[in-house]
């Protein structure tokens, strides 16, 4: 799957130039805090001769995360403590081998086994383990239109594992409820426990996950029941009675302290992933001999050999995708972390509303992010707490690492327990406010994550830039059918929505440049803040510290100043090429020229990624730019290439290596408007005799690579095939080659501390 560079200057080799920069300001403005923003800020205040002006006062390390530990690594370290004053474990282990277990695996097939043998695999790693007349290993099989072994997919079913390479089936016929609807979940615990009653019970959610934005579960047969969200499955759990010693997720992003606190209430332990999971999911042979072997093992242990078994799997046949699992303890959890969530969200909140909301945005933005691809802002709570540095921030981090009892990752900075914060979009703002009035989620967090994300909304509506605050936020672009309009706001734009029109709006003055935008933002002010009451302070806030240049170029170059720069978050080019209908979108890429006067160059020499399956002839791309991770002097970047791959939505992941070879390292499949939960990566074993699993593409596979197109006037009219379908026969080489025969327009996008885009004027050719 190598790369190919093609003929002229790599595009890869100024991306590794310029991030090379990224790093180096993120570590200045570490060292020179931010104007009013205190310690964690992202720009310099140091004037000094001998630095670049770019590199003393642009904030843009959003994307560039370093694979340094900000704090001491808990990777690996078993914590066995147990904290003072929290309540007793529900669960009573007897001791010396005599405990039953019943272990409840919930397994919804989805389309990691109709279209990966995903369950199949996971159903012969069960049966693979020699397990004992102690436990029992029960497998509730749905959702899903195919199965690759001898099991329904009209009714739901019920099996026991038995070990030894059998498992036998005990219901044919369990309904045919959906896997995402509760009542579903209810009827497999209760009859777990009324024809398996043990003194342990262990229960695991399998299948995609979308933490507390989603929750768990896309059920094939029923796609647009959408998932079941954090407060459904509080209802069955709460429905269903049983006090379970763990609760475990062999699905994406359920590591988050939302599902934590809420599970508090129904087990001892949490057993999860911050990250996107790869889709061989657990490894669950070794864990079911470990606990058969025993079935007294404190369940701390049991969850180390859970976590180790699955990250050291994937370190061996998913290698190039991130991997992590933790394990909570829910009685710290819920005994521990609300006072210390209560003391941390008030400090925020004063920051906020002491004119350093850029303080807690930029702490924010460095903090270590999970599903990035899907902007469902869930961040690494303990880095995001530590960025920010407040005394109450730091106590929350201590308490946070104490319930941690096991983590085990392959990504730096990924401690155990994510929150949801918006920041990269602000779509989901309102779903997960909703979901914290369900779950009675902390009031005061729920309240700093709506002051924010109220800032952060009308900064972007008093901005000018491109997208009003009723559309999909989607600023990265989604590679397919956003809808909406494209929205050309070129430099500064006298029909925008002004900061004096915002104003105007928020203190009840009768003066509009804009009465249209007035009147259509004003009916709907509530909503459009998410009920936050706005007071002069985040109007002053807003009006001192807003982007604000002309983007226009002037002899190839866009001055800037540094309070200009302050203001900038993220940086990229924006690549169209130009048709008789309109614009067809080829992505975006963070490659930018600054010279040390702090102005933007135009590059005229347009390169960009292609692909081709012979090395030989090559068909440009779109290429969509996520992030980049800086470990000493090795860059490793990161990016996504919408496509349909056999005739399903899809981004094949792209990891390009700090020698610039670009290379296919997973498959993410869209669900489009059915579902928000985030996709495993999906996986193929092409050989049942071999325990080797392939993570990319495989012979025979078809391509067809999709774009948006704009109209003339910069309204989305479609997606947009983008050349001929190709049928992979070995390889897909990625390289980057000299778009020609094409009228090009490039344009780069600043986006600023509320996360709002801005395009210059455009560079043509």
């Amino acid at each position: 799957m190598a790369r190919n560079k093609k003929k002229g200057f790599s595009i890869f080799k100024l991306l590794f130039f310029v991030l090379a920069i990224a790093c180096v300001v993120f570590l200045v403005s570490t060292l020179f805090g931010q104007g009013s923003g205190g310690s964690s800020g992202n720009t310099a205040s140091n004037d000094s001769d001998d630095k670049d002006f770019f590199t003393d006062y642009f904030t843009g390390s959003g994307s560039t995360y370093s694979s340094n530990w900000k704090l001491t690594s808990n990777v690996g370290k078993l914590d066995t403590s147990v904290a003072s004053g929290v309540r007793a474990k529900r669960t009573t282990i007897y001791g010396n081998g005599v405990d039953d277990v019943t272990i409840m695996l919930f397994m919804c097939g989805s389309d990691l086994e109709a279209q990966a043998s995903m369950g199949l695999y996971d159903l012969q790693e069960m049966a693979s383990a020699t397990i004992s007349d102690k436990v029992n290993m029960l497998v509730y099989t749905g959702g899903t239109t195919k199965w690759h072994v001898d099991i329904s997919t009209t009714y739901n079913q019920i099996y026991k594992v038995l070990g030894n390479g059998q498992i036998d089936r005990l219901v044919d016929n369990a309904g045919t409820g959906s896997m995402v609807d509760p009542d579903t979940l209810v009827s497999f615990i209760e009859w777990s426990v009324r024809n398996y009653p043990a003194n342990r019970y262990g229960l695991i959610l399998w299948d995609h996950g979308g933490g507390s934005v989603s929750g768990y579960g896309y059920d094939l047969k029923y796609p647009n029941l959408g998932s079941m969200g954090l407060a459904k499955i509080d209802q069955a759990l709460t429905e269903a009675g049983v006090e379970f010693d763990f609760i475990g997720f062999d699905a994406c992003l359920m590591a988050n302290t939302e599902t934590a606190l809420m599970l508090a209430e129904h087990a001892d332990y949490l057993i999860a992933s911050e990250e996107s999971e790869p889709g061989i999911g657990w490894y669950y042979t070794d864990w079911l001999n470990t606990l058969s072997r025993n079935t007294s093992i404190p369940t701390l242990e049991l969850g180390k050999v859970i976590a180790d078994s699955f990250v050291n799997r994937c370190k061996r046949d998913t290698p190039q995708q991130s991997a992590t699992l933790s394990v909570i303890d829910l009685a710290e959890v819920q005994d521990i972390i609300p006072d210390k969530l209560t003391a941390f969200a008030k400090s925020t909140n004063n920051l906020i509303n002491g004119n350093q909301y850029r303080t807690v945005a930029n702490a924010r933005g460095s903090a270590q992010e999970f599903a990035r691809q899907s902007y469902v802002d869930l961040v690494d709570f303990i880095d995001m707490a530590n960025n920010i540095g407040t005394d109450e921030a730091k106590d929350l981090c201590q308490s946070l690492l104490s319930c941690i009892k096991y983590n085990n990752a392959t990504m730096a900075n990924s401690y155990g327990l994510s929150v949801y914060f918006p920041y990269r979009s602000s779509k989901y703002v309102n779903t997960v406010l909703n979901t914290y009035k369900n779950i009675d989620m902390n009031a005061e967090y729920t309240d700093v994550v709506r002051n924010f994300a109220s800032y952060q909304t009308a900064g972007q509506v008093s901005s000018g830039g491109t997208h009003s605050a009723y559309q999909s936020y989607d600023s990265y672009g989604s590679g397919y059918g956003s809808g909406g309009s494209y929205d050309y706001y070129y430099g500064q734009q006298s029909d925008s929505v002004t900061l004096f029109d915002l104003l105007d709006l928020f203190m009840g003055g009768g003066y509009s440049t804009t009465d249209s935008y007035s009147s259509y933002y004003a009916d709907d002010l509530v909503d459009l803040l998410f009920g936050r009451t706005v007071n002069r302070d985040m109007v002053d806030y807003i009006v001192e510290n807003h982007f604000d240049a002309d983007l226009t170029w002037k002899n190839g170059k866009i001055p800037l100043t540094k309070e200009q720069w302050s203001m900038v978050d993220d940086l990229k080019l924006n690549m169209f090429v130009k048709d008789e209908d309109g614009y067809i979108d080829l992505g975006k890429d963070n490659v930018f020229m600054v010279d040390k006067d702090g102005s933007l160059v135009a590059d005229k020499e347009f390169y960009w990624l292609a692909a081709s399956i012979d090395n030989e002839n090559w068909q440009v791309i779109p290429y969509y730019y996520m992030y980049s991770i800086i470990d000493g002097d090795n860059l490793t970047s990161y990016g996504r290439i919408p496509v349909l791959l056999n005739d399903k939505y899809a981004n094949l992941m792209v990891t390009i290596d700090n020698e610039g070879v670009a290379t296919v390292s997973g498959i993410n499949y869209d669900y489009k408007d059915e579902t928000d939960v985030v996709a495993k990566s999906q996986v193929i074993k092409p050989d049942e005799e071999e325990d080797v699993f392939i993570y990319d593409l495989m012979p025979g596979d078809r391509i067809k690579f999709v774009c948006d197109h704009y109209d003339l006037d910069g309204n989305f009219s479609d997606t947009y095939v983008l050349g001929d379908e190709i049928t992979v026969v070995q390889d897909l080489y990625l390289g980057d080659v000299e778009i020609s025969g094409y009228d090009l327009v490039a344009t780069y996008e600043f986006v600023d501390i509320y996360e709002q885009s801005y395009w210059t004027t455009p560079v043509e050719r």
